[in-house]
């Protein structure tokens, strides 16, 4: 059987749904060497399927880019039109509309178009809410990354149940290699020793290593100490929720340890960024970020000038084999999104031992599970509560939540998830 992959989002920003569709695509290359594949990619061959490309069930076609509607909804079914390969699976977006195949599995990670339409630009509501509707119609099967998202598939699309699959999301190479936190230790924030107290109370005995520290403090303009919250800055992420109670409490001197926030520049972000200002009126890294292009990604010159005391630190992007020791290093993760599919930063920051503030909103509970702190979606008041009981070591339960952390991340496998939709590719063949 032949199984036309669509890779082409790729070479484009590196968001999780890319994530996504990079793991699980690898992942299938692994769990199957009977059928080939016919990899699709956008300017070049992604770095990490090179080691495939002298493989005889792997095939490599690369299409020339161009602007993002005409590539996806011209370009990329023409293509796909003329390969006439038996499957066609869609990891990160949805098929595109002109495609002929009938043997087509997509992929909607969620359906924040219907159920947080504000959070988006007007025009990619309607653009996404058309793709799933099509997507409904002509897939053979619906693949998601959550039970939450698969209730709204059924719900609003009217897709009956047989035809959903659900393939969590797991975690990525880095995470399972690099320092992960051993037998519910928390790392130790400090890279002093051994086995030191860490900020949240927790023994640790797999530190995170001195120059290493130093080199990532240098590298991020990262403080001694910090709550981190990584992902897309953009508006469902509720950024500015968790800008608000931070700096109150911080004016009102409730609250000591800086707040990082780090991740790729979304849209409609720069005056949520702009208010992220020192007390004393000092432009913060946090001004300056917000006047960037919204592509560049590079560390300049201006993080040298950034005051030591200001309370708010943006980083920008962090490369991925600096975000296990990135995460080991914060005093607590704090994930104050109104919408996920699924919200993979704070599973990636328990397997690294590090507590989690989450808020309850859509399928967080059911992928954190018992691990988390968790504080009403959107609540300001409930979110002030829990940051001030951690700044002031009010949770006794805190190495035990962080232990189920640690077991709850090695819940999700993409090696696990990958026989899922394998399954599901070969469902008509049984």
């Amino acid at each position: 059987m032949r199984i036309a992959v669509d890779l082409t989002s790729l070479a484009d920003n590196l968001s999780g749904i890319e994530r996504y569709a990079l793991n699980m695509a690898l992942e299938l290359l692994k769990l199957n060497t009977r059928d080939t594949f016919e990899l699709i990619f956008k300017g070049e061959v992604y770095p990490d399927f090179q080691a495939w490309e002298d493989s005889p069930n792997v095939h490599f076609h690369v299409l020339k880019p161009c602007k993002k509607l005409p590539f996806n909804q011209w370009r990329l079914p023409r293509y796909l039109n003329r390969l006439k390969a038996d499957r066609y699976l869609f990891l990160a977006f949805p098929m595109p509309v002109l495609l002929r195949g009938k043997h087509v599995y997509g992929t909607i990670h969620d359906m924040g178009c219907w159920d947080c339409p504000e959070t988006m630009k007007r025009q990619m509501v309607w653009y996404f809410r058309l793709s799933y509707r099509c997507m409904a119609r002509k897939a053979e099967r619906i693949i998601t990354i959550s039970e939450f998202s698969k209730k709204r598939i059924r719900t609003l699309l009217k897709a009956p149940e047989e035809k959903i699959v659900v393939a969590y999301c797991g975690l990525s190479r880095q995470f399972q290699t690099m320092g992960s936190a051993k037998d519910g230790a928390r790392p130790d924030v400090q890279g002093k020793s051994d086995k030191t107290e860490s900020a949240g109370g927790l023994e640790s005995s797999d530190a995170v290593k001195e120059p290493e520290t130093a080199r990532l403090r240098e590298k991020y303009h990262l403080p001694e100490q910090y709550y981190l919250c990584l992902s897309t800055l953009e508006p469902r992420k509720n950024m500015q929720l968790l800008l608000d109670v931070y700096l109150k409490l911080y004016q009102e001197g409730n609250i000591h340890t800086p707040l990082v926030l780090a991740g790729r520049k979304g849209w409609k972000i720069d005056e949520l960024l702009a208010r992220a200002k020192d007390v004393k009126g000092e432009t913060t890294g946090a001004d300056r970020f917000a006047k960037e292009k919204e592509r560049q990604m590079q560390f300049d010159g201006e993080r040298e000038h950034e005051c030591e005391d200001d309370p708010v630190r943006v980083t920008g992007f962090i490369e991925d084999n600096d975000l296990p020791a990135i995460y080991r290093m914060a005093k607590c993760f704090v994930f104050p999104s109104v919408y996920e599919g699924f919200g993979i930063p704070p599973l990636e920051a328990m397997s690294q031992g590090v507590p989690v503030i989450a808020s309850d909103a859509s399928s967080i509970p059911e992928i954190l599970g018992n691990s988390a702190i968790y504080f009403k979606n959107n609540d300001a008041d409930d979110l002030r509560r829990a940051l001030l009981q951690m700044e002031q070591g009010g949770f006794k339960d805190l190495e035990r939540r962080v232990e189920a952390g640690l077991r709850r991340s090695r819940e999700f496998s993409y090696e696990r998830e990958a026989g899922k939709v394998m399954e599901a590719l070969h469902a008509e063949e049984q």
